[in-house]
């Protein structure tokens, strides 16, 4: 079991939204992850965690980018089949040229989307939460995607769509990923014309010239002028290797002498109705939410070793910018974030207000 030392930070995912009006910013802390666990001294650096193969994703060019972020959380970059976007979660000011940049998205033209719903091969599960404003009074709110088109809570009128959305390809990225990717299509793009200059300097010739076309288009195709993927290995010095469950789109998990374990839809298909069984839904915050107890579940492979950290509305709500929950096992008990280096344990008063909704996923992450 891991032992009991608290300490954290976070890392930026996709904004996640509560009710406001128009004037309120549209983040909340569940979509910020723990980069750390309470159980830190096993902790290591994400990158000596497991034997990883990293890949570097294909980006499309960036242009008109805003400048000088401040933000301590690294923007994460998402691939989308439309556009690229580059979440930043503060609002800066850029020092050198004095222009203030807003909390929010921005493609691959420098184009600003205060929020994105992210759909997964065309489908959007109800879960997700969109932005919406009012046509009448112009308040927005952040609502559940199936509500979406529900009268205004304010004066009845009828929401549009705030959220820009977009079929998400992967969000694995960040601002490292999309630099050396950038660096590296430059890279190729002045490989091949070096190579085309060659071919013509040596073989210019009427007859050379006229098939120039065709050469163009071969090099093209071995070289690449794009944005390409290129593997980078490391070898990993953490003495652990972990068993990290594919989970996909959807858990499905039962109940087992007061926690739960994780079972396959077959299972679950055939005996949820007998009571025990949880089916909980992947959302745009990379969270896996149940309805029953309004709480969502992250699987953070960000940290070693990983961990199953929880999200409960009403409790974890109340810290800010922090509120991520994980349960010690060896201990037997809740510990929360509250600061970006603290963990602390629940109190009696919380766990005995909010224990009919606390519960958590035993699994064993040692191979």
């Amino acid at each position: 079991m891991p032992p009991s030392h608290h300490s954290s930070s976070s890392h930026s995912s996709h904004s996640s939204h509560s009710h406001h009006s128009s004037s309120y910013s549209h983040s909340s802390s569940r979509s910020y992850h723990s980069s750390s666990s309470h159980s830190s001294s096993y902790r290591s650096s994400a990158a000596s965690t497991r034997n990883t193969r990293i890949i570097t994703p294909i980006y499309r060019a960036r242009s008109n980018q805003p400048l000088g972020y401040t933000g301590t959380k690294s923007p994460r970059v998402y691939r989308c089949k439309n556009h690229d976007y580059v979440h930043y979660d503060h609002p800066w000011t850029d020092d050198k040229t004095g222009v203030e940049y807003k909390a929010g998205f921005y493609d691959e033209e420098g184009t600003f989307y205060e929020d994105i719903v992210f759909s997964k091969q065309g489908e959007i599960l109800d879960t997700t939460t969109a932005v919406c404003r009012c046509d009448y009074c112009r308040m927005e709110d952040s609502r559940r995607w199936a509500d979406r088109e529900k009268p205004c809570t304010h004066c009845g009128g009828t929401m549009s769509l705030v959220s820009q959305v977009d079929d998400l390809v992967d969000d694995t990225g960040n601002l490292e990923d999309l630099a050396k990717a950038v660096y590296e299509a430059e890279d190729k793009r002045w490989s091949t014309r070096v190579i085309l200059s060659t071919i013509i300097l040596i073989f210019l010739s009427p007859c050379i010239l006229g098939i120039f076309g065709l050469v163009y288009e071969i090099i093209e195709a071995v070289v690449g002028t794009g944005v390409q993927q290129t593997a980078n290995y490391f070898d990993s010095d953490s003495a652990y290797e972990y068993n990290i469950p594919n989970l996909g789109l959807n858990i499905y998990v039962k109940e087992e002498d007061g926690v739960y374990i994780i079972v396959d839809e077959a299972e679950y298909t055939a005996n949820y109705r007998d009571g025990g069984y949880k089916h909980l839904h992947y959302d745009s915050d990379e969270n896996y939410y149940d309805k029953e107890t309004d709480m969502y579940v992250y699987l953070n492979e960000y940290i070693d070793p990983p961990q199953f950290q929880y999200w409960l509305e009403g409790l974890s709500s109340e810290y800010g910018d922090y509120g991520w929950m994980e349960y010690d096992t060896a201990e037997r008990r809740w510990y929360i974030q509250t600061d970006s280096d603290d963990w602390e344990p629940l109190s009696d008063e919380q766990y005995e207000e909010f224990k009919d909704r606390l519960w958590y996923i035993d699994y064993d992450f040692y191979k």
